[in-house]
This record gives structure tokens, sequence and C-alpha cells, in this order.
């Protein structure tokens, strides 16, 4: 069998061109309702615009790029209604991701306690950018304790559309010594093996930056 190797590049391209077009759109870099042309964004990438007009056609498939025939194409706007079901399924599903963990009776919660430190730590340095990003990590880590790797990847596009959000209103908007305090306290529950208070937590956690997500918009 003979493959052809010059695939390799093109495929190689049209990924690196949607990972650094999601990137900008995550970041706040390409901002909600900005228009944006695949002539440009070839241009700053150095690349075809062949494989840029592939990654934005992925990316109009989950939702961050928006075009219309005949007209432009824009970065999809921050909506809150699909913001408030995004956090509700996230929930959901986390808290199925907690109940396994409980379930599996673990008590080693080190990796929890440590992302929580580094979290409380950018919070006192106010490193704004690090609080999110640890922040996200405790949740992160949280799934992959459960050891359910489909549910893991069901939130991998899930948390990036809210990443998106918090990424432009996480700095002012959430509380987060009381992120960080909800986070304690799941931690606490899953040593215990207490899966009601621990989803409560989950829970609370996740609605208290929503509300606040709600009131920044």
């Amino acid at each position: 069998m003979t493959l052809n190797k010059s695939k390799i590049s093109k495929v190689s391209m049209r990924n690196k061109a949607y990972e650094i077009i999601k990137e900008a759109i995550i970041s706040g870099e390409l901002k909600p309702d900005e228009r944006i042309k695949d002539k440009d964004l070839s241009e700053q990438l150095e690349i075809s615009r062949t494989p840029v007009r592939e990654a934005m056609l992925r990316l109009e498939d989950e939702e961050f790029i928006i075009s219309k025939p005949n007209s432009h194409t824009r970065v999809a706007p921050i909506d809150i209604v699909q913001v408030t079901e995004l956090y509700h399924i996230v929930i959901s599903l986390e808290t199925l991701a907690l109940q396994e963990l409980i379930a599996s009776n673990t008590t080693e919660t080190d990796s929890l306690e440590q992302i929580n430190a580094h979290y409380k730590k950018a919070v006192q340095e106010g490193h704004s950018k690090n609080c999110l990003t640890y922040d996200i990590d405790f949740h992160s880590c949280l799934v992959r304790m459960s050891k359910n790797k489909e549910l893991e990847k069901l939130l991998v596009t899930l948390k990036d559309k809210i990443l998106r959000v918090e990424s432009l209103y996480f700095h002012d908007a959430i509380p987060k010594q009381k992120s960080i305090d909800e986070h304690t306290q799941m931690i606490k529950a899953i040593r215990k093996g207490d899966f009601s208070v621990a989803s409560q937590m989950l829970k609370n956690n996740w609605m208290n930056s929503l509300n606040h997500i709600r009131s920044a918009l």
C-alpha cells in the first residue's frame, strides 16, 4: 500500500489553523460579533486560504463562528440562553463524574488540593488568567478522577465554550475566594464519601459563576 504523504501537510495546516483561530476566539482576541475573513486570517497565519476555510467550517459546526450566505462571517456572539444551557449540562455531567468518583471509594484528593492551593496563590498575587486556568483545571481533574473517558470527551467542547465566556468575564465577575472555598468543601466531602454535600458544592460553584456572568451580561 502506498500512502499519500502530501495529505499530511494539508491536514497539519488545517488543524493548525483550527487551533489558532479557536484559541483566538476563546481568549477573546477575536471578539464576539467581530467580522472575520479567510483572506485576512490566511495572511496572518501565512498559509493558503483553503486550510483556513476548512478550519472555519469546522468552527462553524462547533458554533464558534456564524456565517451568512452571500454576506459575512463573524465570531459567534455570547448568547445568555445558550450559556445558561451549557452550564446546566456541565453541572449534570460533572455531577455524574462526582457520583462515579465517590462510588469508587477514593479518598485520594492530593491533586485537587494542589490545584486549589495554586488557585489561592494566584488570587493572592492578582493573576486573573492563572486563576481561570486553575479553576478549569480543578474541574477537569475531578472528571479525570472519575475514570470515565467517554464523559471526559463529552465535556471537552462544552468546556471550551464555557472557557470562552469565562475568559471574557472571569476577572471582574467571578467571586474567586468563594469559588476556592466551595472547592475546599467539595474536597472534604469527597474524602468523606459524602455525595450529597459534594454535589451541592459543585452545583453552587458553577451556578455562582453563571449568576455573576448573567449580571455582567
